[in-house]
């Protein structure tokens, strides 16, 4: 009632807007267009007919009544502006737009310059999160916010939305949040669910505050929430804080933050710690470290990740990988919520197009450090390398690349002349505190001469050295007790070879529209290439490097290319390589029989497997590629690799990967296969399934099962997720309701 009086004063006291000056004796005008002195004043009135009070100067215009405003349009049975506190009360019809926002009802006061006021029985639209909401009273606060009394609201379209809100008392500011009391949630017209207070974001640009909390349950977390606060400290960096509250565990904290001067210079760090509370005695009794080294002693766990895009002077580009963590268990622990390592891996990704180096299983982290230099047609680097092992037994004789610099020269003229050279160079410090360890520069120069012989045939003979040098600075339990503490140590060998290979073009008319055109080229390739056999006894073996094999083998191969042309529309001309088949195989005459002997059979086998890849990459609905190995002495497969994508224009999709490996007996390696299958099954609903299954033991490696219900204005999902190899199985139910927020509740299991 105190409201209704207070409005009903503030009507009494003011009226409206404005246009100061009609003509003297202009108390009564019909059918004018009045507008405020100034060209570029900005207001403008029509309405039916006028009158004006010189004493009080006050105009009234009724009938049809539109005002223009800047950014504004209103329109009224009636208006009265105050030429001096511009300030308006409008009655009957009245519609306010601005923008695509509008509000509408019966009675209204409103003050134009500060873009405030009150409506009766009023509605409106908010565009932006298509907000729709009415009350008894709807103040407009300012700009960008709304007070409203007796409220409904909703993101549903209609005048029977498929849920809605109401409120005894609803403020919410555009951009920001709304706050509502005493709320009741209604799907259609029924009243389900009543909070005494409810909080939701209403905006769709960064702005600082709660984000929505996930809850869930598990037997080794218990119950658990998740609640993060987003910072947003300025248009280039952001902060996030996830407070991750544990029954059985604690509460574990984690900071995040995120910025970005540039495309070329950004960075996403992020740290999670825990005092872990779990009972020691439980501790004791989960086997969760099968290989020896394997431990966990500390209650104080933590993880550092982040990435780093590093724009330096001169064009120098860098990047930052970190991976730091407490102890072997803590990403299979903590595999859930916005703090695993799932959700890093995918912001990871998202932001750098590159994701966490090792996955969740991997006991060795690897952290990087790269800067990169490039020219036309040189490139040089500097690498730090880092290897957290978290297997005690192997920590100390785990190797770091500290530093890694390599140099490339890609194939270039040598000094204008017929030869090309071509060139790379590394050197690696590698250090651990207990092994071997020393320096190691590798250098790999390369001279070749192309030549075209009668325009079809093209040649290249090419010699190469690699050299390889050591400086060892301590050796592993010597056998000669005798060697120093340091001592050098090379290898050099020369590689020479020749490539050969020409080119067959055949065009033929397809007549189609607008496939018009298929070009197939056929390219047969073969080479010769020779490295002698040295001794490498004495040397060090870090890694592949340090033991290079020799070589005595003629490799040839077939390849086929088919491109289409596709005339779109008279000069518009697009050619698509729509598929490539290649065949290769080598002769290996090393031994004196023509080939290594096989062990398994007791015969000689100098030809390799038969290598087959097609890549069939049409425009729409498929695309994949195929890979297999074909023994010539077995006559069977040895390995099949399979990637394909299936989609149609329902947005429906399918992509299998499948991978088959055996070793000469015929044992199996790898037989897995992934399969990822989306279904739009009619309009608003689509399900997911994602499963990868190994079929040399029989098992499931992982399975996601997902099917969502979308509605204009809200949706609900449910998922199953099932993880062998995390010990893990999780069902999740979600609903979002559109421009308000999202609940999603978790329960979690497993066989512990």
């Amino acid at each position: 009632m105190r409201k209704t009086v207070r409005i009903v004063g503030l009507c009494l006291l003011v009226s409206f807007v404005f246009f100061p000056d009609l003509p003297a004796g202009s108390q009564d005008r019909v059918g004018k267009s009045v507008a405020a002195p100034g060209e570029d004043s900005g207001y403008r009135l029509r309405a039916d007919h006028f009158s004006y009070d010189e004493r009080q100067n006050i105009y009234t215009a009724t009938g049809n009544v539109t005002l223009h405003a800047p950014g504004r349009v209103i329109t009224a049975d009636e208006i009265r502006l105050d030429a001096l506190t511009r300030e308006a009360i409008l009655e009957g019809d009245i519609r306010i737009e601005q923008g695509d926002d509008w509000l509408e009802g019966e009675r209204a006061f409103l003050d134009l310059e500060e873009q405030t006021g009150v409506i009766e029985y009023g509605r409106g639209f908010l565009a932006e999160g298509n907000f729709h909401f009415s009350g008894a009273i709807i103040e407009k606060l300012g700009p960008q916010t709304y007070h409203v009394e007796q409220a409904k609201f909703t993101t549903c379209d209609g005048d029977r939305p498929s849920w809605h809100f109401r409120t005894s008392d609803l403020k919410v500011t555009v951009e920001g949040y709304g706050f509502a009391r005493h709320a009741r949630f209604h799907a259609g017209p029924v009243p389900v669910l009543y909070t005494p207070y409810l909080a939701f974001p209403a905006k769709t640009k960064r702005q600082t505050g709660l984000l929505p909390p996930r809850l869930g349950r598990g037997d080794r977390l218990g119950w658990d929430v998740d609640l993060p606060f987003f910072w947003a400290i300025s248009r280039s960096t952001d902060a996030t804080v996830y407070s991750h509250y544990m029954s059985k565990r604690g509460l574990m904290v984690g900071p995040q933050f995120r910025y970005a001067a540039s495309k070329e210079n950004k960075g996403v760090l992020r740290f999670d710690y825990l005092h872990d509370q779990e009972d020691r005695d439980e501790l004791r009794e989960q086997n969760f470290y099968t290989l020896p080294g394997l431990t966990r002693a500390t209650r104080d766990r933590w993880w550092w990740r982040s990435k780093q895009d590093i724009a330096l002077p001169h064009g120098i580009q860098g990047n930052m990988d970190l991976d730091i963590v407490s102890d072997p268990d803590y990403l299979q622990t903590f595999s859930t919520g916005f703090s695993s390592w799932t959700e890093s891996d995918r912001i990871f990704r998202k932001t750098f197009d590159r994701g966490l180096i090792n996955d969740d299983t991997i006991t060795t982290r690897q952290s990087n450090l790269l800067l990169n230099k490039t020219w036309a047609a040189q490139a040089a680097n500097f690498e730090l390398h880092y290897y957290q092992n978290l297997n005690d037994d192997e920590d100390e004789t785990t190797l770091q690349q500290l530093p890694l610099v390599t140099y490339s020269a890609s194939k270039q003229s040598l000094l204008g002349g017929p030869f090309f050279w071509q060139s790379n160079a590394v050197y690696v410090d590698y250090w651990r505190p207990e092994g071997t360890r020393g320096h190691r520069v590798n250098l790999e120069p390369r001279l070749s001469l192309p030549l075209r012989r009668g325009g079809y045939l093209e040649l290249e003979p090419f010699v190469g050295i690699l050299e390889t040098a050591y400086l060892i600075e301590h050796y592993d339990e010597p056998e000669d007790s005798r060697v120093r503490e340091k001592t050098f140590q090379n290898r050099a060998l020369v590689e020479t070879g020749v490539d050969a290979s020409t080119e067959i073009v055949g065009i033929f008319s397809m007549g189609g529209d607008p496939w018009t055109k298929t070009k197939h080229t056929v390219r047969p390739q073969i080479g010769y290439e020779y490295r002698p056999e040295v001794s490498q006894n004495k040397l060090p073996s870090y890694d592949s490097t340090d033991r290079v094999n020799s070589r005595n083998r003629i490799t040839y191969s077939l390849i086929n290319f088919f491109s289409a042309r596709l005339d779109q529309a008279p000069g518009e001309v697009e050619y698509h390589d729509f598929a490539r088949l290649e065949f290769s195989q080598f002769y290996d005459v090393s031994q004196p029989d023509g080939g290594e002997e096989d062990t398994s059979t007791s015969r000689d086998r100098p030809f390799s497997n038969v290598f087959t890849q097609i890549d069939f990459t049409p425009k729409r609905y498929v695309n994949f590629t195929y890979k297999n190995g074909f023994s010539p002495y077995d006559t069977d497969f040895k390995s099949h690799e399979l990637l394909a994508h299936l989609w149609d224009q329902r947005g429906d999709n399918l992509t299998v990967d499948y991978r088959r490996q055996l070793d000469d007996d015929y044992n199996t390696i790898v037989n897995e296969i992934g399969v990822q299958l989306k279904l739009n099954l009619w309009e608003g609903v689509s399900a997911n399934v994602r499963s990868d299954y190994d079929l040399k033991r029989t098992r499931n490696i992982k399975s996601e099962y997902n099917i969502m219900l979308q509605r204009q204005c809200w949706g609900i999902s449910a998922s199953y997720v099932d993880d062998p190899g995390a010990d893990d199985r999780r069902v999740a139910l979600g609903i979002s309701l559109y421009g308000v927020g999202e609940l999603e509740a978790q329960t979690y299991s497993s066989s512990d």
